[in-house]
């Protein structure tokens, strides 16, 4: 499968992303490990039991958001993904009980990974790429 890129970003925008996804690989990483070591805890216990929602919707977010960026696909899409991934969060949280403990918590975490990974597509998107046609 060929991906055809419109825009390739500039140096600090994949810092940046990558250090977004290494921050939430890393939050999850701890999390799943505290599973089996009560004694490591992601700043405090609160929230330790909360942060893999908004690591994983942050990854989420990131990966798919930043590739659209990449791809030229329209901003308003990729907003529209961020809202589907806060309205899942929420009702993942709710009304799914049956697949997942309810936690009204998980769902605001969830939801500000994906407003810290909306914030970056924004800005990456308006000021961090080079458009590959005008660069060669």
């Amino acid at each position: 499968m060929n991906i055809n890129y419109k825009f390739k970003p500039k140096k600090i925008t994949n810092i940046l992303y990558y250090s977004l996804i290494l921050l939430g690989a890393l939050l999850t990483i701890i999390r799943w490990i505290s599973a089996f070591n009560s004694h490591i805890v992601v700043i405090n216990e609160e929230i330790n039991s909360h942060i893999s929602n908004l690591s994983l919707s942050l990854i989420v977010y990131l990966a798919i958001g930043f590739t659209w960026t990449l791809q030229g696909i329209k901003f308003k899409r990729v907003a529209l993904l961020g809202i589907i991934i806060i309205i899942a969060n929420i009702i993942c949280e709710t009304v799914m009980g049956f697949m997942n403990t309810p936690d009204i918590v998980d769902a605001v975490y969830g939801v500000i990974g994906t407003v810290i990974a909306f914030c970056f597509l924004s800005v990456s998107q308006k000021y961090g790429l080079n458009d590959i046609q005008k660069t060669g």
